[in-house]
């Protein structure tokens, strides 16, 4: 992949639940724009706090999330994410997307229709006490017809629709909101095969076109097949980091139960 200059670091985070136990510990990382970094590791490794995390989601306990841009010269510019909720991160100027593992509880509003989920991400921006409806109708439309989305109408309440039309809504909003990270967990969880490779195609299109894509899967052939990069979480810490294009799924499994694994890469 051909880096730019922006970048997602991570720096020995820590996240714990509200019951005091520790998610994530001393994680530190480092994704770049031009890639995509697939995060692997048994269910409830800590994937989801992880994104959550960065998309202002989750309390930190400890450590740093910046959004890093390379000046001229050496310096950088850095924004500090720690503390931001999601409106804040735009107002920053940070364009971050999340699809995530929940899609009808913290994606969409299952009771709505295609065009007030569509709503969701821009109603903030209206300087008026009314809502114009015509924009989020035209992308709801353009969704529809780009990405297949087998619908009675725009009007329909997406809680009747399907699981892979359903993702493909969501996913297809994130995209339209011309993101420069992209974050997506268990994007095809649960998705027919034509489904999931519409997601994987787009999540290609989205790293060729120069945004950071983090990549939360279950898959280690997909895993394999879509990353260039892959970080490996085992019980919340960081095991190992691998070149998606040389390292194999023994490699992975090994790290994903620790065997064989180590500080991060």
């Amino acid at each position: 992949a051909i880096y730019r200059m922006e970048r997602i670091r991570v720096k020995n985070l820590t996240v714990k639940s509200s019951d005091g136990i520790t998610k994530l510990d001393d994680v530190s990382l480092t994704a770049y724009t031009g890639e995509i970094l697939g995060i692997a590791g048994i269910s409830g490794s800590g994937q989801k706090e992880l994104l959550e995390a960065i998309a202002g989601l989750q309390p930190v306990e400890s450590g740093l999330i910046e959004y890093v841009v390379d000046a001229t010269g050496d310096q950088e510019v850095t924004e500090q994410l720690i503390g931001m909720d999601p409106a804040k991160i735009a107002q920053m100027g940070v364009a971050l997307s999340f699809v995530p593992e929940d899609r009808l509880g913290m994606g969409l509003v299952s009771s709505m229709d295609l065009t007030d989920n569509m709503m969701l991400r821009s109603f903030r921006n209206t300087n008026t006490p009314f809502t114009d409806r015509s924009e989020p109708r035209h992308l709801a439309e353009v969704v529809v017809e780009a990405l297949g989305v087998d619908t009675p109408s725009i009007n329909t309440p997406v809680g009747r629709l399907s699981g892979g039309n359903v993702q493909k809504v969501l996913v297809g909003r994130e995209i339209a909101a011309a993101p420069t990270v992209l974050m997506s967990a268990y994007a095809v969880r649960g998705l027919d095969v034509n489904s999931s490779y519409v997601i994987y195609d787009l999540l290609n299109m989205q790293k060729q076109n120069g945004v950071c894509v983090m990549y939360v899967g279950e898959d280690l052939d997909v895993l394999l097949e879509l990353c260039d990069r892959i970080l490996v979480l085992c019980a919340g810490k960081v095991s190992g980091i691998v070149d998606g294009r040389t390292t194999s799924k023994n490699e992975v499994g090994l790290l994903m139960t620790k065997v064989g694994g180590g500080d991060a890469a």
